[in-house]
Order: structure tokens, then C-alpha cells, then sequence
């Protein structure tokens, strides 16, 4: 059982140091805000194609994809939606509140935290089921948060933003490409195999870092009772759900930690930028990410060591 448990801390210790890195790095102003802004840009349009392009490259898609685990991670994803926005109907009056908080319980920063953790436990190579769901999850939290926040601010939903906001993400873009590839059977050289794995290797930590040092540790100013709730939520409640669903319905070892970390990863960085761009409470959306991933670190241990403890992979 020690084992286990150090196991499953050990998959997110590396997240946890990349972190610290990004605070010390704001704390002793060798970043800026604004540097934080600009590199995070950076990082997620000349970089994470490539960890999903390499995550995707030469695997049998197939092997790590079915019906079953794609309808699941839709569907439990559509559910948290439904379900925060009815809860936050019934206890938040204020639109411009309830759209940050809606997001905060259903939006994951999968991208980030469950790639690292999944690659730590199971090794490069073999973690395609989360680049598969990702692939899905990804336009589907773009394209609903556009709604919510639209709904709660009074606009109309224009299908062709949302489309355009799904299309030009680069986590698609990249995923497409590796599809292309593959549909055409190129091989790609191995000196362009390696530059593609050095750029994917290098995405997590640089993104992580960032996204420490973008992590605003000030007093908040909010209700300490909306966080508390959300965060709840988000890291205890939804995951409770979702990977008891994910256990009846037979899923195990890759496929069961793709999904749980789907669920149980905090609340994405770019919801403080669609809160703060479309009419809701950007500051709560910050704060939301700020607890969540800080709580995450020790949340993520415990579901994993249950699991591993349970034989479930």
C-alpha cells in the first residue's frame, strides 16, 4: 500500500516542482505579468500541436479509442455542465457571477496537468487514450463556455465564433495533423520525429512553469463560499462521479486514468481569459485557478491511490 501511495505522488510531484519554479519566478520578479501573458501565448500556439501531434503519431488510434470511452467522456463532460449550471442558477443570482462559477466546475485544465501526470504513471508512448479524448473534451469546453458566458450576458451565440474558436486551436490543429498524416501514410524522417518529441517533451514543463507564475498568491477579495463551493465541485464531487461511472462501466488501466484525470484535474488557466474577454468575473475565474490547482496536487494523489490500490490499473 506504501508503494502505491508514493507511486501516485510520485506522478505529481513533477507538476507540483514545475510549479513551485513559476511562483519563485514571479515571487523574485524575474517575470512579469506581462512576460507570463506573452510566453503562455507563445507556448500554446508553437507548442502544444506538437504534444498532441506527438501523442497521436504512429499509434494505433483504434487500440486506445472506442464509441464507449468517447460517448462516456462527452457525455459525463456534458453532464457537469448541465448540472453546475443549474446548481449555480439556484444559489447565485447575479449573471455576472455565475458564469465564472459554471465554468470553474466543469472546465478542466486537462491539457496541462493530465498529460504530465498520465506520461509519469504509464510512460511516453502509451498515454494515446488521453490525447484521443482530449481531441473531444477540448472543442467541447471552447464551444460551451462561449454559450455561457454569451447566455449570461445577454449576446447571441454565433455558431460561426464557435467555430472558428475550435478550429484554430492548436491542441485541434495538431491532433488533425497526426490524423492526416497517418491517413496518408507518411513517415516522417527520423531527425523530424526527433525535433516533434523534443518539442512535445519540452511543452508541460515550460507550460507549467508559466502557469505558476501566473498564479496571483494576493488575498482574495471574493466570496471565500463561492470558491469553496466550486472548487468542491470540481476536484471532489464531479470526480467522485465520474470515476465511479467510469468503474461500472468496465473501464481500466489507461482508458480509467484518462478519464479520471479528465475529471479531476483544476480548473483551466484559459477561463480567466474567457471570463475576463466576455462580461463575467474575471477575478473569480483567477482565484478558482489559483485553489484549485494549489488543492489539486493533493487531490489527484488520492483518487490515483485509490484506484491503484483497487487494482484498477
Amino acid at each position: 500500500m506504501l508503494q502505491n501511495f508514493l507511486l501516485c505522488v510520485g506522478s505529481v510531484v513533477p507538476s507540483a516542482i514545475y510549479l513551485t519554479i513559476g511562483i519563485i519566478l514571479k515571487l523574485c520578479h524575474v517575470v512579469t505579468d506581462e512576460d507570463v501573458k506573452k510566453f503562455t501565448h507563445v507556448v500554446f500556439v508553437a507548442l502544444y500541436p506538437f504534444i498532441m501531434f506527438d501523442n497521436l503519431y504512429g499509434k494505433n488510434i483504434a487500440e486506445n479509442f472506442n464509441l464507449k470511452l468517447g460517448s462516456y467522456a462527452l457525455g459525463f463532460t456534458l453532464f457537469q455542465l448541465i448540472a453546475s449550471w443549474f446548481f449555480v442558477k439556484a444559489i447565485e443570482k447575479d449573471n455576472y457571477e455565475r458564469g465564472a462559477m459554471i465554468q470553474g466546475m466543469y472546465r478542466s485544465n486537462y491539457v496541462l496537468m493530465g498529460f504530465p501526470i498520465a506520461i509519469s504513471l504509464f510512460g511516453k508512448g502509451n498515454v494515446t487514450a488521453v490525447a484521443v479524448i482530449m481531441m473531444l473534451v477540448v472543442p467541447f469546453y471552447n464551444a460551451s463556455a462561449v454559450v455561457v458566458f454569451e447566455r449570461f450576458r445577454g449576446g447571441k451565440v454565433k455558431i460561426g465564433h464557435i467555430a472558428k474558436r475550435i478550429l484554430t486551436n492548436p491542441i485541434i490543429d495538431g491532433g488533425i495533423a497526426a490524423l492526416v498524416v497517418m491517413m496518408l501514410e507518411i513517415t516522417l524522417p527520423v531527425p523530424v520525429q526527433n525535433a516533434v518529441g523534443a518539442l512535445s517533451d519540452s511543452t508541460s514543463p515550460i507550460a507549467l512553469i508559466l502557469l505558476g507564475a501566473a498564479l496571483n498568491l494576493e488575498a482574495f477579495s471574493s466570496d471565500r463560499r463561492k470558491i469553496a463551493l466550486c472548487v468542491a465541485a470540481k476536484l471532489v464531487v464531479f470526480p467522485a462521479l465520474g470515476i465511479i461511472g467510469a468503474v461500472l462501466l468496465g473501464f481500466r488501466d489507461v482508458p480509467l486514468i484518462a478519464l479520471t484525470l479528465m475529471v479531476a484535474t483544476p480548473v483551466a488557466l484559459a477561463s480567466y481569459a474567457m471570463a475576463s474577454s466576455m462580461g463575467g468575473n474575471g477575478r473569480l475565474a483567477g482565484e478558482l485557478v489559483v485553489v484549485s490547482t494549489l488543492a489539486a496536487c493533493f487531490t489527484i494523489p488520492v483518487w490515483l491511490f485509490i484506484l491503484k490500490t483497487m487494482g484498477m490499473f
